[in-house]
């Protein structure tokens, strides 16, 4: 009897095992970036939240669904959560150059000056100093250095 039970278990759980294998339609799931970044760029944010979370549920080891995400939450001006959906990119791929950039300009503007330097040295190490997102970040820093610096000469004046 037991025999009989595992013979019948053993199909099922390998179908089950080829199911969750089988890699992710990536038709769908560019398409449904593709939609998501569309009705951002119309100002429907609600509709585009909804779509780029669709396409992690379809398949939530592509990091760039995650990047786009994160884009989406830094123009709405929620660098937390931007933050944190870089960091999970990362988490898939800790190489990845836009990902690296937008976590070191969430990080900026969450006054964590320290976090996007680090993420400025990540960047070098994997993309090199002279790729378009090194060169945005270390500008990025530099602008945030001369702000700093201007608040602090201002903050000097009024004394």
């Amino acid at each position: 009897m037991k025999r009989h039970l595992l013979e019948g278990l053993v199909p099922a759980v390998l179908a089950l095992g080829l199911l969750a294998a089988a890699p992710a339609p990536t038709a769908r799931v560019d398409s449904l970036i593709s939609r998501a970044r569309a009705a951002a760029a119309k100002g429907k944010l609600n509709d585009a939240f909804m779509l780029m979370q669709s396409a992690i549920v379809a398949d939530p080891a592509r990091a760039a669904s995650y990047i786009a995400l994160a884009d989406l939450y830094a123009a709405r001006r929620d660098f937390y959560f931007a933050h944190k959906y870089y960091s999970e990119a990362l988490y898939l791929n800790p190489t990845l150059a836009a990902a690296l950039e937008g976590a070191g300009r969430a990080d900026l503007a969450l006054g964590n000056r320290k976090g996007a330097q680090s993420m400025l040295e990540r960047l070098e190490k994997s993309c090199g100093a002279h790729c378009k997102e090194t060169a945005d970040l270390r500008a990025a820093l530099e602008v945030g250095k001369n702000t700093e610096a201007d608040a602090a000469s201002a903050s000097l004046d009024k004394h």
